[in-house]
């Protein structure tokens, strides 16, 4: 009887492939992801949603090499705000009057609970990560812990900070805090700090939660008076209850809100610049060739007789005399032509293409040598008003203070233009003015004797090295087109003429003194008499027969 195993046919040989049939492909092998795409992938996914399109970046840093080189002043010295300082060990005593600050804020406002404060930050935490331009630990914790409330905690503890210090301040309260000597600059420094800030949305929405009737208006009235800029138009808007054009818009930061209230818009220099009166026009240049023309026939018709001298013997010793005057005469009349020309081609000169603007303008001393003369604004609008007559040569400045409380607040503004993009860019260009204008301690003695300048600091080379020269290190300027491109051209223009360079010579050589005037008077008097002695001579031998 047959067995099962008989059954079963046995495996016939393959036969051989056909060469142009296709090879059936092995089934892929499932994908093992390399470490560094895991990494990276993780990476992507801690900066999902962070492209700026519902929240730009509007905190950012200065560049490394300006901070370290006066990290007095981008750096915090006394309360940190935000997550760039946060944790360092200097400024770790500050942490206790935040929560002392909170304490108050929530029991001034029995209404506002803290559970509101927290839903409030909850609320703009995602929108304000998103506004810094680097992502200290705090962010990424916050991000990669999903859970993590340090970073919300920061915005919840440093926004009620300020509110409370300056609803402090507004109602002049006490506090042990401010009352030292060195704690109410220091804090208002530190809270005008690039790097030193949070979004100013957060302090809108913490403001309306502790009081719901609160508006824009109410937090601009709280904090724009202490910016110590009542002169402005953006101060004294809010002060009338009026929302300014500035700050109807986004505010960044309180850094950005002192910049509103202290630079002026291009629509306002526009119209001050239209309502200053024009300068007048320099008529001394138009006058000169007339005045020349005059004279020359005034002494022509005076010494006619000259011309009409009889041949005697005795004139023909001074013919080489006669022949050198009526070259010098000739002279004088080519030159009177050449000036007379130049004046009528001036109106086509004027309309031709101007020269770029220099790069830089020469110092207070130099400018001085050639008889600019510096006055202190009498009324000026803002601290940009800075207007120089070149038919008088008067430049006229607002009054500055030099110390380094205004100079922190002036770089770290100069720094927050930067980050803004387009526009006038007014403070770079201000510190591009007044850092070629004042370069040694020469210059700053001059303005501080017209009073244009009042320095706070240890000398007058302090002020020059560490204060003027140092304003626009953190900021870039295109010198062919700013806001004084126009005065770097007139002054360097004026510094370039020899007329005025020799004219303001003169006048410090021998009109200086009451001395040097009366013997400048003597001078021209003896120089008269020669020439009338020198006139009698020459009509003598001119007519030797003549006794009248």
């Amino acid at each position: 009887m047959a067995t099962e195993a008989e059954f079963v046919t046995a495996p016939s040989t393959p036969e051989p492939a056909h060469p142009m049939a296709p090879v059936a492909e092995p089934p892929p092998a499932a994908h093992q992801p390399d470490n560094l795409e895991i990494v990276v992938d993780e990476r992507l996914r801690q900066h999902a949603g962070d492209d700026g399109s519902s929240s730009p970046m509007t905190i950012f840093r200065v560049p490394a090499h300006v901070r370290d080189a006066s990290k007095e002043l981008y750096e915090p010295r006394l309360v940190s705000v935000g997550p760039y300082y946060r944790g360092r060990a200097a400024l770790r005593a500050m942490e206790q009057h935040k929560w002392r600050y909170l304490h108050e804020l929530l029991a001034e406002y029995p209404a506002a609970s803290l559970a509101d404060c927290v839903r409030t930050v909850r609320g703009v935490e995602q929108q304000a990560r998103r506004c810094y331009s680097e992502r200290p630990p705090v962010i990424f914790a916050a991000q990669a812990q999903g859970g993590s409330s340090e970073f919300a905690e920061m915005l919840l503890l440093d926004g009620c900070f300020i509110l409370q210090f300056f609803i402090k301040w507004f109602r002049r309260e006490p506090d042990k805090l401010c009352d030292v000597g060195w704690g109410l600059p220091l804090l208002l420094s530190d809270l005008l700090l690039l790097e030193n800030q949070i979004p100013f949305f957060v302090l809108e929405a913490l403001f309306r939660a502790v009081n719901p009737q609160a508006s824009r208006l109410g937090l601009l009235m709280l904090i724009v008076p202490h910016f110590k800029v009542e002169d402005s138009t953006f101060c004294k808007q809010v002060l009338a209850g009026v929302v300014p054009t500035q700050a109807a818009g986004e505010i960044h930061h309180l850094l950005h809100l002192l910049y509103e209230a202290l630079v002026p818009r291009e629509e306002e220099l526009a119209s001050a610049q239209a309502s200053a009166s024009p300068p007048p026009s320099p008529r001394h240049e138009s006058r000169l060739p007339r005045m020349g023309l005059r004279l020359k026939t005034a002494v022509s018709k005076r010494f006619a007789f000259v011309r009409d001298m009889p041949r005697v013997p005795g004139w023909r010793r001074l013919s080489a005399s006669m022949t050198l005057l009526r070259k010098v005469s000739a002279w004088f009349s080519k030159a009177l032509i050449g000036v007379k020309t130049q004046t009528e081609a001036e109106p086509d000169d004027r309309s031709m293409a101007a020269p770029p603007p220099p790069m830089v303008v020469p110092s207070v001393t130099q400018l001085r040598e050639a008889g600019v003369r510096f006055e202190k604004a009498p009324s000026p609008r803002h601290m940009f008003d800075v207007t120089f007559d070149a038919a008088r040569g008067v430049l006229r400045m607002p009054r500055m203070e030099v110390d380094y409380a205004n100079k922190a607040h002036l770089v770290n503004l100069i720094a927050f233009e930067q980050t803004m993009g387009g526009g006038d860019r007014l403070l770079s260009s201000y510190a591009a003015l007044v850092g070629a204008l004042v370069r040694t301690g020469r210059d700053v003695e001059h303005l501080q004797k017209r009073g244009v300048a009042e320095n706070l600091l240890s000398g007058d080379g302090d002020a020059a090295t560490r204060f003027f020269q140092q304003l626009g290190d953190c900021g870039s300027l295109d010198y062919g087109d700013h806001h004084f491109a126009a005065m770097f051209r007139d002054l360097s223009g004026y510094y370039h003429s020899s007329w005025r360079r020799h004219k303001a010579r003169f006048l410090r050589d021998h009109c200086s003194s009451p001395w040097a005037v009366l013997a400048l008077v003597v001078a021209g008097c003896a120089f008269c008499f020669a020439v009338i002695k020198f006139g009698t001579t020459v009509y003598g031998l001119a007519h030797p027969y003549c006794h009248c």
